[in-house]
């Protein structure tokens, strides 16, 4: 296909659909700035996922949510049970920060963080934001290539639904939910399970978990949040096709609980992050895990005249470690501990009515080395709700504790002398806004890094991690989100070109081109039809890496009502749907198609 008219797809779809609407967009946005601003605002490149396009989809999970988002790289091990982390521009996925609310999810033990192990029902997610190229100048390490806020709903209505749903596999989804607010006092409570017996040997999953929200509007300007998540998964692990383990299992919990106080234009977060896996291979292997993060985050705003916007903050991070070998502890990580500390400052300048100039940097101690990140923003709004912007910034992740603590068991060993990834990354970016009716964009970026950790022979038979890798990613990415009548439709090109310096190759498991569309139609009153589909291409750099597929999902749903106040939907959920053969992962299949069946009652 030609790329230039890929290129122009979506603003051709798009404008030729409507005239020019003068709406003020509704849709607010926090990860970009750390401040409530509307959508149009924003002088970076910013995807919301909202509560409507959440609930119309074929999506069971977070992770099948963000898959189809523009620039987003899921690597996907299986199933639900499997781990699935997620790349953002060619990054790695201890690059990219995912948080619940402002709170931060990533590990110290290896940096990433599971998304199959994030247990929030969909229906209590108000939106998902995703922060796209570096932005250290706000959140510190771990966002080098961007961030994933999935921000959770207020409590404000009576409402409890039960949910039951069946499918291929003898796969069992069960959840309650009931929310309430009363008087200054709201909170939901909702209960999940999950099981399916696998698509291949000893892929089956268990899932529990227990996820509540508590709010007090304490005066009109002041609100407490305190949220408890709970997730324990029990998970056959079989392995790769090349190395099965048919035998393996892994059980792991997660405990996320915090408190979050907003006073006016300041807002104080304290949480606290609990995880637990077990792996036990019989006769080979038996590891246990623990990562756990204390963590404190707080900010306020001033308006200082009426032109200039000051927003800063401090972080304050407790991580700890502990990794046994339970089998020989010789092989063991063990316990390490290490405090992050970090402030901010961003200014942003309304230099004109049209024009807004962002200017902010963060100062990171970590174990006693510290880290300058600066970012420059500039936004133009032209007639026509068309917007021009601008950025660059500087990105940086510490090493994870498994790269500077891992044992010498002779054929490996860690480097604590290991220092901090780099990068630098510029955008530019043109976005044309229809009032609520959608809106269009076209982005280019290039990001250079440097530092890179990778795993190299050292000696004959003997590996650790060191920094010798440069990489030069470069690409542009292209969405339409259009809503009109009874459709809703999105679609979005991206295309990279990822080099590693170091070897003058293609780095390995990036794409080369993504095609990805969603679109939703009601046809009648309670009737939803939507479909998601994805093609990718990538780039082979070694014989067996994944090439491309195409990858389709669907559901039907139909609103009914019932006596006595109670309602109901039904529906029929279709998972790779043309059945494809298909990998994200080497040498990790994904599942063939799959049917699923169910019905929801709200009392």
């Amino acid at each position: 296909m030609n790329r230039f008219l890929l290129i122009l797809l979506p603003f051709l779809m798009i404008s030729s659909v409507w005239a020019e609407e003068k709406i003020k967009l509704e849709e607010v946005v926090v990860t970009a700035t750390k401040i409530e601003k509307s959508v149009e605002d924003v002088t970076q490149d910013v995807t919301v996922i909202t509560k409507k396009e959440i609930e119309s989809g074929s999506y069971r999970s977070i992770s099948e949510v963000v898959r189809n988002v523009m620039g987003i790289n899921l690597f996907e091990y299986g199933n639900r049970g499997a781990t699935a982390s997620v790349s953002l521009r060619g990054s790695t996925s201890e690059q990219v920060l995912i948080l619940i609310d402002g709170k931060r999810l990533n590990k110290p033990g290896d940096g990433q963080f599971d998304l199959n192990t994030i247990s929030i029902p969909l229906e209590n997610i108000e939106r998902i934001e995703i922060l796209r190229g570096a932005s250290s100048a706000l959140y510190g390490s771990d966002a080098m290539g961007g961030v994933i806020n999935i921000i959770t709903r207020i409590p404000d209505e009576p409402v409890t639904k039960f949910s039951a749903s069946y499918g291929r596999f003898v796969t069992r989804d069960l959840s309650f939910n009931t929310s309430r607010k009363i008087g200054k006092t709201g909170f939901y409570l909702s209960l999940s399970k999950g099981s399916s017996e696998g698509f291949r040997a000893n892929s089956d999953y268990d899932i529990d978990a227990i996820n509540t929200k508590i709010t007090f509007d304490l005066s009109k300007d002041i609100r407490a949040d305190l949220n408890i998540d709970y997730n324990h998964k029990d998970v056959g692990s079989p392995g790769s096709l090349t190395w099965p383990t048919p035998f393996a299992t892994q059980t792991d919990e997660n405990l996320l609980t915090g408190i979050t106080l907003k006073i006016k234009d300041a807002v104080l977060k304290l949480y606290s992050h609990n995880s637990r896996i077990r792996y036990i291979n019989p006769g080979s292997e038996d590891n246990t895990h623990k990562n756990h993060v204390n963590g404190l985050d707080l900010q306020h705003s001033i308006l200082i005249g009426s032109s200039n916007l000051l927003t800063g903050g401090i972080e304050l991070l407790e991580e700890d470690i502990d990794s046994r070998d339970n089998i020989n502890t010789a092989n063991s990580v063990g316990k390490h501990s290490r405090t992050r500390k970090g402030i901010f400052l961003q200014n942003e300048t309304s230099i004109s009515e049209k024009t807004v100039l962002t200017l902010g940097a963060r100062y990171d101690d970590i174990d006693s080395k510290n880290r300058l990140s600066p970012k420059a923003s500039f936004l133009v709004k032209l007639p026509r709700q068309t917007n021009i912007s601008l950025s660059a910034g500087k990105g940086f992740r510490v090493p994870a504790m498994n790269a500077l603590y891992w044992p010498d068991t002779g054929w490996a060993v860690g480097n604590p002398n290991l220092k901090p990834e780099q990068s630098t990354e510029y955008e530019g970016g043109i976005q044309k806004f229809f009032g609520n009716s959608g809106n269009v964009k076209l982005i280019a970026f290039e990001k250079r890094s440097k530092d890179l950790i990778q795993w190299q022979e050292i000696s004959p038979g003997r590996w650790s991690p060191v920094n010798v890798a440069k990489a030069r990613i470069r690409g542009f990415e292209t969405e339409g989100k259009l809503h009109i009548n009874v459709v809703d439709i999105g679609l979005s090109y991206t295309f990279m070109d990822p080099e590693d310096i170091s070897t003058g190759q293609k780095i390995r498991f990036s794409t080369r081109h993504q095609i990805k569309g969603t679109t939703s139609i009601y046809p009648a009153k309670g009737t939803t039809i939507s479909l998601e589909g994805s093609y990718v291409t990538n780039y082979v750099v070694q014989a067996g890496d994944p090439r491309c597929y195409f990858l389709l999902d669907g559901k039907l749903s139909q609103k009914v009502k019932l006596s006595n106040g109670v309602s109901g939907e039904i529906f029929i959920t279709g998972k790779n749907i043309l059945d494809r053969d298909f990998q994200t992962a080497t040498n990790y299949p994904m599942p063939p198609v799959q049917f699923i069946g169910g019905i929801s009652l709200n009392f």
